[in-house]
């Protein structure tokens, strides 16, 4: 059975991203499992004043969680078109990516899927300070939905590739397995700033994945640009991609682009799901 943790701190956006989940799943024998996480800095001293001598601060801090949380899965259960999915929920008081990374360990958690944007994020913000802290550390494949996306099937993924090292079956596993449940076309983008050749090493990391991605619906692509996520966000308007994915090179490629203004400017205009899973062996 596939289990998929969803992070939930009940704004919009985090509901929407969970029915996403739910739809995309909807054929599919499926554990979910809620997390809502209280971090330190939610609270203020107020809060805290507020409190009895003999209550017990974790106590009291979670209790309401719990409850808003309790009530969201009784919703979902009883709002389910099918027997093939179950809901449980957790609550945590602790670093939110820690708490996901913890909580996917502890569950058996195949897939991570959350929303752009949290409680408090503003209309200019490309993904919440949560989303990019744990698609930059997550060790399990994390699938970030945009603000107000309706659910819908994945027909047609981009996954940008650029061959300079080996990748894993087990890596992308996340992604095959999203793209076999609709049969969808893979689009493997190599993005190339010059028209230089491949290197015999980016030939051999070429082959690699092209006998991974052998039993899927597949075809390499390769654009000539400066700025790989403008080329592949544009790839992907003219194509009618559904879906994009990469892999997050520590330090390296996914690392860069996030830091680089124009993974803002990408995502004022981002109108599909990414797909960001962690590169394994490095």
């Amino acid at each position: 059975m596939t289990t998929v943790l969803l992070p939930a701190d009940f704004s919009p956006n985090s509901i929407n991203a969970i029915n996403f989940a739910i739809a995309t799943f909807k054929d599919r024998p499926c554990k979910f499992v809620l997390l809502h996480v209280h971090t330190a800095a939610s609270y203020v001293t107020d809060d805290l004043m507020t409190m009895g001598s003999s209550a017990s601060i974790y106590q009291t801090l979670i209790a309401s969680s719990k409850a808003s949380l309790a009530k969201l899965e009784v919703k979902l259960q009883k709002n389910s078109k099918t027997k093939l999915h179950e809901f449980s929920s957790i609550v945590d008081y602790d670093n939110f990516v820690d708490a996901v990374n913890q909580a996917c360990k502890d569950q058996g958690a195949n897939l991570v899927i959350l929303g752009t944007k949290g409680a408090s994020g503003l209309e200019s913000a490309i993904f919440g300070s949560n989303t990019v802290h744990l698609m930059e550390r997550s060790n399990y494949p994390v699938l970030a939905v945009p603000d107000k996306y309706a659910p819908a099937l994945l027909n047609r993924w981009a996954i940008g590739l650029d061959f300079e090292i080996p990748v894993a079956k087990s890596e992308i596993e996340s992604l095959l397995d999203l793209a076999a449940m609709t049969n969808a076309l893979v689009d493997i983008i190599c993005v190339k700033q010059n028209e230089d050749p491949l290197t015999a090493d980016q030939l051999k990391n070429k082959s690699a994945v092209a006998k991974i991605f052998e039993n899927t619906n597949s075809e390499f692509i390769t654009l000539f640009s400066q700025n790989v996520l403008e080329a592949i966000s544009a790839y992907c308007d003219e194509h009618q991609c559904d879906a994009i994915a990469l892999i997050n090179k520590r330090r390296n490629f996914f690392f860069r682009l996030i830091r680089k203004d124009e993974i803002q400017k990408f995502g004022y205009q981002i109108k599909r799901p990414l797909l960001v899973m962690p590169k394994k062996t490095e």
